[in-house]
């Protein structure tokens, strides 16, 4: 672990934005998955019945459908059309629109609305942020680059549930959507 070289790569203007960038992204997108089973369960109900195992499965496997579509070739296209710069933008503004109507949804139509927009935002953020890394990074550097964006994941992976099990265990359950919202909305900051 060399720190000195990891921090060296937050102080270049061309890598610093992106990797913030990517943390605000890994970070709302971790405290989405991990707090969104405990936030149905105490949200949404199907037939009389609050939401449980089954009925989150079929979400993930809808949000996993949508995934597939976005980066199975769309991206490419809308990378082709727009560029890594302007995807990046509409990843956090769907994101962040996203998790902000999810803070108010109550019925199961709409939290599959709110959540394929929420979504969509976060299936182009991971490879649009990734890409503009290894093209801005010197070949020399794209492991260690990689390697970096990958621990910044991982943090994200461990504060990320903390913070939404907190918020959603005090009943703060719009709270926990929103946390995710600001979080995506500062993404949009670091250009």
């Amino acid at each position: 672990f060399d720190w000195h070289t990891y921090l060296g790569f937050f102080r270049r203007p061309d890598l610093s934005p992106l990797l913030f960038q990517f943390t605000c992204f890994a970070f709302a997108f971790s405290a989405y998955m991990s707090g969104f089973p405990l936030f149905a369960e105490r949200r949404y109900t199907w037939h009389g019945q609050p939401f449980g195992p089954k009925e989150v499965g079929y979400v993930y496997a809808y949000l996993g459908f949508l995934g597939i579509i976005i980066q199975g070739g769309l991206i490419g296209k809308l990378v082709k059309r727009f560029g890594e710069d302007k995807i990046i933008w509409g990843g956090f503004v769907a994101s962040a629109v996203g998790f902000t109507a999810l803070a108010f949804t109550h019925n199961v139509p709409a939290l599959l609305v709110v959540s394929a927009v929420a979504s969509s935002g976060s299936g182009v953020l991971r490879p649009a942020i990734t890409s503009l890394l290894t093209q801005r990074a010197h070949r020399s550097e794209q492991g260690v680059i990689l390697g970096l964006n990958q621990s910044l994941n991982s943090l994200c992976q461990i504060m990320a549930p903390f913070f939404a099990g907190l918020l959603i265990d005090q009943g703060w359950l719009a709270a926990w959507a929103i946390m995710a919202a600001v979080v995506s909305a500062l993404g949009l900051f670091f250009r």
